[in-house]
């Protein structure tokens, strides 16, 4: 039974370079070169052939209805070879070159988020039809079009008792990541539902080994904020490349997603006319959060805070700050410490959320605040803000003016990446 369905598949590097016969005559006239698939099915099905003639050495298109059989790894038989030789022949919109489009192309692996290669493509057959149902992404794909895997197999077991095995994923998962299906950039990717559910660290990990054009259609690809998370892991030298590739409607929606300090960083390095019209563009919130940081030296608590953060008065009570946090959550990089200030905004304490959930709701805050705060002013310098982390092994740590109004928040992770990474800050 399982050699029957074997018989069912076939792969395409057993089809490549094999004869191509005149049914009729039995001449061997031409070998096979690559094949045509249409993309209108959620099975690209196999329609056209294309062939290298033997003698001129040109290629040639064969409809596929003029082939009348499939044989593996040995020949394939056409019916009216002189009428159905077409030599200029361009694809339709929905086709495509499946050996010239996929093999060595990327794709991203389902289960491990890593950018890999296309090795080969696995084919349906039934009679002289074929079908696109599964990319090889193994190491038998590679030595197969070399011709050599029955003697790999046979050294590999012989010296380690491990089988060979095909790595093959459905195509049904994956998807071309370019409109143009036809071009030489084509890559593959996990169908964009998949890349969703991925971690903005993980997704961008994928796309520092993608092309500026698939980076950009997979950012497309996701929500806004999604994209915005992913972008802002990307170095440096990649956002910039991103931003250059955007229309100016796609990047401010995407950079009125960013935390603003990241947003800062990308601001900083783009071209001041570019940066004046993105201004131009942004909320006016934005652009007032950007402007304070944008006035900061680089090397400065103030460049790096985030503006984003949670504060109420002392007066309050537990359950007001809590309605507070609903409203402001999805706006904040981070609710757990609030920071509590008294009439002249000037930070007089600071509360966990896990307290705000412990204690009576009617409860004002002012009763159960931590007074001693630890926190940096806007012009400390980002050495010392890494060393204030470290003494007192915090998350995140408040920035105030010289009055003592807090200003923003810097985590531990832009701090300790600002001091001790430097060139993620700057062109590479």
């Amino acid at each position: 039974m399982m050699d029957s369905i074997q018989k069912k598949f076939i792969f395409l590097s057993q089809l490549i370079d094999i004869a191509v016969i005149d049914s009729v005559t039995g001449r061997k006239f031409a070998r096979t070169f690559d094949f045509v698939a249409s993309l209108k099915e959620m099975y690209p099905r196999v329609n056209g052939l294309l062939v290298r003639d033997n003698k001129l050495r040109v290629k040639f298109y064969v409809p596929w209805k003029n082939v009348k059989m499939v044989i593996e790894d040995k020949a394939i038989y056409i019916e009216n070879s002189q009428d159905a030789l077409k030599q200029d022949y361009q694809l339709g919109e929905s086709e495509i070159l499946l050996r010239g489009a996929f093999w060595d192309k990327q794709i991203v692996d389902i289960n491990g988020s890593k950018v890999v290669r296309v090795n080969d493509l696995h084919l349906l057959k039934e009679g002289s039809s074929l079908w696109l149902v599964h990319v090889d992404i193994g190491f038998t794909g590679i030595v197969r079009r070399l011709g050599c895997l029955g003697f790999v197999q046979f050294f590999v077991k012989l010296m380690s008792s491990v089988e060979l095995k095909d790595r093959l994923i459905p195509w049904k998962t994956v998807q071309p990541l370019t409109s143009n299906v036809g071009s030489d950039a084509l890559a593959l990717k996990v169908h964009h539902s998949r890349l969703a559910e991925l971690h903005p660290a993980d997704l961008a990990d994928i796309l520092i080994d993608l092309g500026t054009e698939e980076m950009v259609t997979i950012l497309k690809s996701l929500d806004n904020a999604t994209a915005a998370g992913t972008f802002q892991q990307l170095p440096m030298k990649i956002r910039i490349q991103i931003a250059d590739f955007l229309d100016q409607k796609q990047l401010v929606d995407l950079i009125d997603e960013m935390a603003v300090d990241e947003a800062v960083d990308l601001l900083s390095q783009l071209p001041k006319k570019k940066l004046n019209n993105l201004m131009q563009r942004l909320p006016p919130e934005k652009v007032t959060q950007i402007s304070e940081l944008l006035g900061h030296g680089q090397d400065v608590a103030g460049s790096i805070m985030n503006t984003e953060f949670i504060s109420a008065r002392h007066n309050l009570t537990a359950g007001l700050v809590l309605e507070k946090i609903k409203k402001e959550v999805r706006k904040k990089e981070t609710i757990y410490y609030i920071y509590i200030v008294d009439d002249s905004d000037i930070l007089c304490g600071v509360v966990t959320l896990q307290q705000l959930l412990t204690v009576f709701p009617e409860k004002p805050v002012s009763e159960f605040m931590r007074k001693r705060v630890a926190k940096v002013k806007v012009n400390t310098s980002i050495k010392d803000v890494a060393e204030v982390f470290y003494k007192y092994d915090f998350t995140v740590v408040p920035v105030v003016d010289k009055l003592g109004k807090i200003q923003g928040i810097i985590t531990i992770k832009d701090a300790f990446q600002a001091a001790f990474r430097p060139e993620s800050r700057k062109v590479q």
